[in-house]
């Protein structure tokens, strides 16, 4: 558990069995807890409401075959470069770009205070990886930026994709992914995954289409947010 002072603390929690949740709902007396569960476990929403949990998201993981792709360096249009690693200016894009995505926050109506906390809890766990960073610019303005991390020789993950909201859907996305997509392949890099929320329709339809059908999701996840304050 990660406590910060008095008024505020946390747990994230992985679950992976019905009788594991049962235990952790009755033990965990925090107030505000992150739960993933698998998505094909049958929950008892009762007790699930009775300990002042709310599904705020599900999530699947997408499994990119890289090998075959080609013409990706053509969908880079604007000035992607390689970054030194996570500055501080990833972590501010990052805070910018998502100010209401459940997945960093703790409370249903995303409190700024405590989704910057847990997005920079995110991101830290990355520093000491073999991993790409990657930022999109105009000009001189970052506008967005993308980390991957190393798994093995031949396989990496997408762990932070993020714009500020006002590039969004202009074309730094497309080119942050289609230079990332490249790039691993260049680097003999086979499979890439990246796990997306399944309200982010946008993101959804731009691994589909990058990938050219060589694409298969699995793993969903549910995720509860533990927030007394909105029962």
């Amino acid at each position: 558990m990660q406590q910060y002072d008095k008024a505020y603390s946390y747990s994230k929690i992985m679950i992976d069995s019905t009788t594991a949740l049962e235990e952790k709902l009755l033990q965990n007396d925090v107030d505000s807890v992150r739960l993933e569960v698998c998505s094909s476990m049958e929950l008892d929403q009762n007790l699930m409401r009775a300990n002042h949990y709310i599904l705020v998201d599900r999530t699947i993981k997408a499994r990119i075959s890289l090998a075959t792709l080609e013409g990706l360096e053509r969908l880079v249009r604007m000035d992607v470069r390689e970054l030194v690693g996570i500055t501080e200016d990833v972590f501010e894009i990052a805070c910018k770009a998502f100010k209401k995505d459940r997945r960093f926050f703790l409370t249903v109506d995303c409190k700024e205070e405590q989704g910057h906390i847990v997005l920079r809890d995110y991101i830290k766990q990355y520093e000491a990886a073999e991993k790409i960073v990657l930022g999109c610019y105009y000009q001189e303005l970052l506008v967005g930026v993308l980390m991957a991390a190393r798994i093995s020789d031949t396989e990496y993950e997408t762990v932070l994709g993020a714009i500020l909201p006002e590039w969004q859907s202009k074309g730094a996305g497309m080119s942050l992914y289609a230079y990332e997509f490249h790039k691993l392949k260049e680097m003999g890099v086979k499979t890439l995954y990246s796990r997306i929320s399944t309200d982010n329709v946008s993101s959804l339809n731009l691994h589909i289409s990058l990938s050219k059908g060589k694409i298969n999701f699995v793993q969903p996840l549910d995720i509860y947010i533990k927030d007394r304050q909105s029962i």
